[in-house]
């Protein structure tokens, strides 16, 4: 099974479906030196995320045949209902409209206690800076997701649209999921975020061979630096360290290594 996964996630890299490195930039708080002291991290319930679109919009289905549901109902839920549930839900037996609007809650039911971990595809973006790391004087932490196949499976690009997306009945039950987790408003587009998912909502370990690097603010303390410094040889000797520096003619972080901080 590993294995298997191993050669999903390897293959994903290589088809550039997703990138090779995750970026998780954080605040300097509690949250986060359990994140560095434990090797692990919280994946948060749907519920919980800022934007009230997020994992909460209404797929919509109208390009969907009647055939197409029929054979969707047939292939998918009819075995799985009750006579009482049958009746309700049975598309020949209601409005296309009602059976959609069901659907759309039986889906919005099977994600509701999902874990969901979000990470970045660069360390670049200065709003992310703003916004994820405290104005700058939080940190970012790189993973390598080739050396941690266990965490970071499944995994997805989030898709950025304008339109909620469309959904094909005959792809089945696990589509509907993934559209409603892996979709967001092309306003969060400049994000550029990775998604995992996890069964339930909780703390997850990762491999501390996983984190690769840290970097820190262009505003970070020397109190908070020395302090992550001090995790870090204990627990992530190999990693490297850079600072972020503000670029004096363009609006643009560069990026030092720290090559002595061992």
């Amino acid at each position: 099974m590993e294995k298997r996964i191993n050669t999903i996630l390897s293959k994903m890299v290589e088809q550039k479906q997703i990138p090779q490195f995750a970026y998780k930039l954080r605040t300097i708080n509690r949250y986060l030196f359990d994140i560095l002291v434990n090797s692990e991290m919280w994946f948060a319930k749907p519920d919980s995320f800022n934007d009230p679109f997020d994992c909460a919009i209404n797929l919509d289905m109208s390009g969907s045949s009647q055939e197409e549901i029929n054979v969707y109902y047939d292939k998918f839920l009819k075995s799985k209902l009750n006579e009482k549930e049958r009746l309700i839900l049975n598309p020949k037996m209601i409005t296309k409209e009602k059976f959609e609007e069901l659907l759309n809650k039986s889906a919005k039911n099977v994600i509701i206690n999902k874990g969901i971990g979000c990470f970045l595809d660069n360390k670049e973006e200065l709003l992310m800076w703003a916004h994820y790391a405290d104005s700058h004087r939080g940190i970012a932490l790189k993973f390598d997701v080739l050396k941690d196949d266990d965490f970071f499976y499944p995994s997805r690009r989030v898709v950025y649209t304008q339109e909620y997306p469309k959904y094909n009945y005959l792809k089945g039950k696990n589509e509907v999921a993934e559209k409603l987790i892996f979709t967001k408003s092309k306003e969060w587009k400049y994000e550029g975020e990775i998604r995992i998912i996890k069964p339930k909502s909780g703390q997850y370990k990762f491999n501390p061979e996983s984190l690769v690097e840290i970097t820190f603010g262009c505003k970070t303390s020397k109190e908070d630096e020395k302090t992550i410094l001090e995790i870090a040889r204990l627990k992530y000797p190999h990693i490297k360290i850079f600072n972020a520096i503000q670029n004096q003619r363009n609006f643009k972080l560069d990026f030092k290594e720290n090559i002595n901080w061992l």
